[in-house]
């Protein structure tokens, strides 16, 4: 059953149907002529109103020369007027002296576009005396008419059922072109749609621009009631509203909507379209008498996913009963998943300044760390010391010092903050600045230590600490005072042998009331001292084998006869050598000194 056709403007013949708009006119009437052809019968096609659409397609002579006359032009209007008047099953109409016409209508989606008119003849005039009325009737040459009329046999196209089934084929046809084209144009239209759509969100748009942008666009692209757009808070679970659009305060300041509590939020998260045909009566719905007050019957759900990852959800409602078709699903979706990628390019863009501001921030911190360590080696005729740094990251913990009284003694420290980054940096930078200025208060390497350990268990938590070693040469290099705060030993290689520097303490940071022991070394010439941080015993090649004490003496045995900056460094290429391309996890930090 098609519903019945509003009356189209009077000053547009072609404003009642859709059908020319989308179907080639040229082209129905081509296969209106071959029908008409085929089965020797009279088609006309009209709008629903009884317009014709195209020039009629004339079965016969006779019927064509009695249709054209003006009498006969009226009479077709006023037969075509009957045949919509009494719809489909009736009995024929009868025109232009015994053309029976039977009407097919065309229809698409329950709406009539056109309705097809056949007829033929089951009976004609022949006697001499009846041609001559009619001829004079529908003011026509009568010669021409009787020898048009020899031409005319009722049953040529078939019987009349026959040529009744053969048109409503034909309408079927001609509504199958129709609906083929109307899913071209809505195709066509999604993807300006979805084009324009696209357009919308290019360009540096901060979050809630695309968002507002496509609540708008999505109630104007697919002509629905209202829409909103939910984000998921994964601390809270809560699907938090972020942009709405035609929905009035009293229906957004409802009440919250938790994505565990929400059976068509947790639906549409899992991948699936929800289509809600009734929403005030959906038991699935958390306020349904809000929405009926909203006005809100239809509603369609989906999720805003992209790569795999579900950010929210964009709904749509309708103020009436509706069924979205499967384009408009499909174009909802489409949309939800662009503007989920531009929420997560947002995001990712956020980071990304995040990451270069916190970036900028670690050179900064990099850069001041470096001028924290010594330009170079202090210069004593009796020493050689060399030193060399590798950090893992652009700020670490490990650090080596100097410090020089102006009697001639020297300090040498070397340490290493547990941690990485920029709070084991923080943290060596305090431990620094401590230990400068007790050793110059105290003098001792106990004493300095001692206090720089009070300093720091003061103002660090219990996971905060470091080990340090902390060595003080006389003037004349001949001794070395040094406390041992939980470092690596230092390694003494003397007349081919190795010692370690080791004294009682345990690392800084821990207990307050700790005491450092102090040892003492009479310095020989000759005598080589290394002292490292673990990240050079630790460092781990490709078999999972720590490079150790054990090459650790064999590196600074093989390369003792260099001069104390190239024994560290040559240390350092052992260990890279060893490594190979294995990523570190620790900073490397050595210390050579030669007594000359």
């Amino acid at each position: 059953m098609t519903s019945a056709p509003e009356q189209p403007s009077p000053s547009d013949p072609a404003s009642g149907t859709p059908l020319l708009r989308l179907v080639d006119v040229g082209a129905l009437k081509r296969l209106l002529d071959r029908f008409s052809a085929l089965g020797r019968v009279t088609v006309f096609l009209c709008d629903p109103w009884g317009r014709l659409l195209v020039p009629p397609s004339w079965g016969s002579a006779f019927t064509r020369m009695l249709g054209t006359s003006p009498r006969g032009g009226r009479t077709v209007e006023r037969c075509l007027q009957t045949c919509i008047a009494r719809g489909e099953g009736e009995d024929e109409v009868s025109c232009l002296e015994g053309l029976s016409l039977c009407p097919v209508p065309i229809a698409h989606a329950g709406r009539r576009l056109a309705l097809l008119v056949v007829g033929w003849r089951t009976e004609t005039p022949r006697e001499e005396e009846a041609l001559r009325q009619v001829a004079k009737g529908y003011g026509v040459d009568e010669g021409r008419l009787r020898a048009a009329a020899v031409d005319v046999d009722p049953f040529r196209g078939g019987s009349p059922d026959d040529v009744r089934r053969f048109a409503e084929v034909l309408a079927e046809t001609i509504g199958t072109m129709y609906a083929q084209a109307a899913r071209i144009e809505q195709q066509i239209h999604d993807l300006q749609a979805v084009h324009s759509f696209t357009e919308l969100l290019t360009g540096p748009l901060d979050l809630q621009e695309i968002l507002d942008r496509t609540a708008r666009r999505v109630v104007e692209v697919m002509k629905v009631k209202a829409s909103s757009i939910r984000l998921l808070n994964r601390e809270t679970g809560e699907l938090e509203l972020k942009a709405v659009c035609n929905l009035s305060d009293a229906y957004l300041k409802k009440g919250p909507i938790y994505l565990h509590e929400n059976a068509i939020d947790a639906q549409a998260f899992s991948g699936q379209t929800v289509y809600i045909p009734d929403v005030p009566h959906d038991p699935r719905i958390r306020y349904p008498e809000h929405a009926r007050r909203e006005g809100i019957v239809s509603g369609l759900c989906v999720p805003m996913a992209y790569r795999g990852e579900t950010v929210g959800v964009i709904r749509v409602y309708m103020g009436r009963p509706y069924h979205f078709t499967e384009a408009e699903e499909a174009m909802l979706r489409s949309i939800a998943s662009q503007t989920a990628a531009a929420i997560i390019n947002v995001r990712l863009w956020r980071e990304h300044l995040e990451t270069v501001r916190m970036q900028r921030q670690v050179e900064a911190a990099a850069a001041i760390q470096a001028r924290m360590f010594p330009a170079g080696p202090p210069q004593r005729a009796h020493l050689q010391i060399g030193a060399v740094y590798d950090a893992t990251l652009e700020v670490s913990g490990d650090f080596y010092d100097f410090v020089e009284w102006e009697d001639g003694r020297l300090a040498v420290v070397i340490a290493d903050v547990v941690g990485k980054g920029i709070p084991a940096a923080l943290m060596m930078a305090s431990i620094r600045a401590s230990l400068r200025a007790n050793l110059r208060r105290f003098e001792t390497p106990g004493a300095a230590v001692r206090a720089v350990n009070r300093h720091l268990c003061r103002d660090t938590l219990v996971h905060e600490f470091a080990s340090l070693f902390c060595g003080l040469f006389s003037a004349d290099g001949g001794e070395l005072t040094f406390s041992n705060a939980g470092h690596l030993p230092p390694l003494l290689l003397r007349d081919g042998a190795f010692a370690e520097l080791d004294a009682e303490g345990m690392v800084i940071g821990v207990d307050p009331e700790v005491v450092f022991a102090e040892r003492k070394l009479s310095v020989c010439r000759g005598d080589v001292i290394v002292m490292v941080t673990d990240g050079v015993t630790e460092a781990i090649n490709f078999d999972g084998e720590a490079f150790g004490s054990e090459r650790l003496r064999a590196s600074i045995r093989r390369h003792a006869e260099l001069e104390a900056e190239q024994l560290a460094r040559q240390i350092l290429w052992d260990v890279r050598r060893f490594v190979g391309l294995t990523e570190q996890s620790d900073d490397i930090t050595i210390v050579a000194i030669k007594a000359a």
